[in-house]
C-alpha cells in the first residue's frame, strides 16, 4: 500500500509540473504573437520611398526651375553691354559673346541646388573649337569655386573644376579632359545636355546617351549658371538655348 501511494504522489507531482509548463508555455505564445502582431501594424503603416529616376523623374514630381522661354516671367537678364549679348523671345534665349571672355547668365533663382537632374536643349549657332557653352555647377556667388562643363564649337566636351590659388588666380583642374565625341551634332543642329549630381557623383548624357560619370568630393552646393565662352581665334559665340529644367532627385545612388 505504501508503494502504490508513492508512486500515486509521483504521478500527481509529474501532472502538475505538466499543466505548470504547458500554461507557461501558452503563456509565452500569447505574449510573442501581441509582439508580432504589433510589429507588423507597425511595418504596414511606414510610407516606402520611390526611387526617382537618375535623369528622366516622374512628371508627377515637381522641378525645382524650368522655363521654355516663352517669356521672361522667370526674370533672365537681358541687359546689354558692349560684346554682350542677351535676348529671350519666341522660345529662346540667345546669348552671344564677342569680347574674348565668358559671358555668365545665372538662373534667376534663389536656390541653392545640391543633388538634381538638370536637361538643357541648346544650339550652336556661332563657334569654333575654342569657343564654348555650357554650365556652371555647385558655384558660390562669384563662380570661383565650382565645376564646369564646356560644349565646343568643334563637338569636344570638358568636365574641370575650379578654385582660387594663393595668388586669387583662377585655377582650373580638369576632371574630364577636352573629348570629341560624336553623340554631340554639328553647329546649328540642336543638342541636349543633361547633368546629374548626386552627392560626390556627377553623370553626364549628351541627347540620351550617358558620355561620363566621375566622382570628385570638394563641391557639395550651390548655384547654377549658363555661359558662353569667345576664345582667342574666332570672332564671337553664339548659342540659342531652347528649354531648361531642373528637378530634384531622391538620395539613392545614381546607376
Amino acid at each position: 500500500m505504501k508503494h502504490n501511494s508513492s508512486n500515486k504522489h509521483r504521478r500527481l507531482r509529474i501532472f502538475s509540473l505538466l499543466i505548470s509548463l504547458l500554461l507557461i508555455l501558452g503563456a509565452i505564445l500569447f505574449v510573442a504573437k501581441l509582439v508580432r502582431d504589433k510589429t507588423q501594424s507597425s511595418v504596414s503603416h511606414t510610407p516606402t520611398a520611390t526611387p526617382t529616376p537618375t535623369l528622366t523623374p516622374s512628371g508627377t514630381v515637381q522641378p525645382l526651375f524650368a522655363d521654355t522661354f516663352l517669356d521672361n516671367s522667370k526674370g533672365w537678364s537681358v541687359v546689354h553691354v558692349s560684346g554682350y549679348t542677351r535676348t529671350l523671345q519666341n522660345g529662346v534665349l540667345t546669348l552671344s559673346d564677342t569680347n574674348h571672355t565668358v559671358l555668365v547668365e545665372s538662373i534667376p533663382t534663389n536656390t541653392v541646388f545640391s543633388d538634381f537632374a538638370l536637361t538643357m536643349t541648346f544650339t550652336l549657332i556661332q563657334a569654333d573649337r575654342n569657343d564654348s557653352v555650357g554650365l556652371y555647377i555647385r558655384g558660390d556667388s562669384n563662380l570661383d569655386h565650382d565645376y564646369r562643363v564646356d560644349i565646343f564649337g568643334d563637338n569636344t566636351y570638358s568636365i574641370s573644376k575650379e578654385t582660387l590659388n594663393t595668388n586669387n588666380d583662377l585655377d582650373q583642374t580638369f576632371l574630364a579632359q577636352p573629348t570629341h565625341t560624336q553623340l554631340l551634332n554639328t553647329l546649328g543642329q540642336k543638342n541636349t545636355l543633361a547633368i546629374t549630381m548626386q552627392g560626390t557623383t556627377m553623370v553626364m548624357q549628351i541627347n540620351g546617351k550617358t558620355l561620363y560619370s566621375l566622382t570628385d568630393t570638394q563641391y557639395k552646393r550651390g548655384q547654377i549658371a549658363l555661359f558662353v565662352q569667345n576664345g582667342p581665334t574666332s570672332n564671337g559665340v553664339t548659342v540659342n538655348i531652347h528649354n531648361l529644367t531642373i528637378y530634384p532627385i531622391a538620395n539613392q545612388a545614381l546607376k
